[in-house]
């Protein structure tokens, strides 16, 4: 418990030292935020996506005069319903209608917390982890009541998931990481933001320490502990093996005999505490049953080229890997699911929007490679028919042109324009 005193004295001192910090460059999830309503508004994303630059540029541009609590604050620490209680009180003290907190998801009751403001009219903005987000999400999804509890930063609450919108932050788009580095568009820039990466902090030259760093702070807080995880070096060797593994297809098994892990439990838990952390994404088999996908290897790809490269052991991780994986993750910010097709060569991308299949998707990074070039259209084409679509896209690095199929058309566009739009 926190006297109330002294959560007097920490929140102001919180909100005077946001005076000396930069917001920094606005970002592009800003113009597509909803107007503040009935509903509290939730961002959730990787550690490291710049959720509190986010929302300072919320306070400073949008809010100036709401009330602003960073739950992240080792002062803070143990933070429970009781001193939601006296927050409460200072709130309703101070007149303020609209909340900013920050990783409100580090305290104890915090979901209850914020029905009960939503209750009084107050407007609410939060910042989250990654893994409470998709628990708001799939909660939202089936209609159910969210049902958080297990650790630090998700503790028990049963709260109505229609209370909230839930907004997923990315790391830096293209364009986001052009405007950051002062560059133009054109072959270079891909180039560079394949090899820099997308983490907004990260990104700029010599920053490889600060990315490592951060990849140890999700590993050993947004996992092994926020998890309860016992055996840290079974995680870490799944957790290098998963990022390096970029583009690649796995199976909780095969992962299993590669590093000589007892079960496959142990790896199918791990693999699903990575994703949920953020730092790898698993794309399944296109299948109209279950079962198809379940027997099927998964596509897995690393939340960041540059963070990939980094804990490569080989000298250098194939171009072609990182370049589908930058691919990737440009369309996971923009559609609901992706999955693959292995049919004829394969197909990288099958992007789908509420439920129906909205593009087939190659990524190609040597353009002006006959063989791969053939293999890639042939397998395009099979996933055209299978999606019922009569455009597919090819990405390459620099090579643009549009061939007619028997399926339809497919256009091959070069990165910088296919990632501008």
């Amino acid at each position: 418990m926190i006297p109330k005193t002294t959560l007097v004295r920490i929140v102001a001192r919180q909100r005077k030292n946001l005076d000396d910090r930069i917001a920094g460059m606005p970002r592009a999830i800003l113009a597509s935020m909803p107007y503040l309503t009935d509903q509290a508004l939730l961002i959730g994303g990787v550690r490291g996506s710049g959720r509190s630059t986010l929302l300072l540029q919320m306070l400073q541009n949008d809010y100036p005069q709401a009330w602003y609590t960073d739950f992240s604050d080792a002062r803070l620490a143990g933070f429970d319903s009781g001193d939601f209680d006296k927050l409460s009180a200072l709130v309703a003290e101070s007149g303020k209608g609209i909340l900013l907190l920050d990783k409100v998801d580090y305290a104890q009751g915090w979901a209850r917390f914020i029905g009960s403001k939503l209750a009084e009219g107050i407007k609410v903005v939060a910042t989250v982890s990654l893994d409470t987000l998709l628990a708001m999400q799939q909660a939202r999804q089936e209609g159910t009541d969210l049902q958080l509890a297990g650790s630090a930063a998700a503790q028990e609450a049963v709260v109505s998931a229609s209370l909230f919108i839930p907004r997923r932050l990315g790391l830096f788009g293209y364009l986001e990481f052009l405007e950051a580095v002062h560059r133009r568009g054109g072959e270079e820039a891909v180039e560079e933001y394949l090899l820099r990466g997308a983490f907004p902090e990260c990104c700029r030259p010599g920053r490889t320490a600060s990315l490592l760093s951060l990849y140890d702070l999700i590993v050993n807080r947004d996992v092994l502990i926020a998890k309860g995880v016992r055996d840290r070096v079974t995680l870490c060797r799944i957790a290098l093996f998963l990022l390096t593994a970029t583009g690649g297809g796995v199976t909780a098994n095969a992962v299993r005999n590669q590093l000589k892990v007892k079960s496959v439990s142990t790896v199918t838990e791990h693999m699903e505490h990575l994703e949920r952390a953020g730092l790898v994404a698993f794309v399944p088999i296109l299948g109209t049953t279950p079962g198809r996908q379940a027997v099927n290897p998964r596509k897995v790809y690393a939340v960041d080229t540059a963070l990939a490269a980094a804990l490569s052991p080989e000298e250098s991780l194939s171009r072609e890997r990182l370049f589908a994986t930058m691919i990737h993750n440009h369309l996971a910010r923009k559609y609901d699911a992706i999955f693959y097709t292995p049919e004829c060569g394969g197909c990288d991308f099958v992007v789908a929007e509420e439920g129906f299949i909205a593009g087939c998707i190659q990524a190609c990074y040597d353009g002006d490679d006959p063989d791969l070039m053939q293999m890639k259209i042939e397998g395009l084409s099979e996933a055209m028919r299978q999606g019922g679509q009569r455009r597919g896209l090819i990405v390459t690095l620099g090579r643009s042109e549009r061939i007619p199929v028997e399926e339809g058309e497919i256009e091959i566009i070069d990165a910088d324009t296919f990632l501008s739009e």
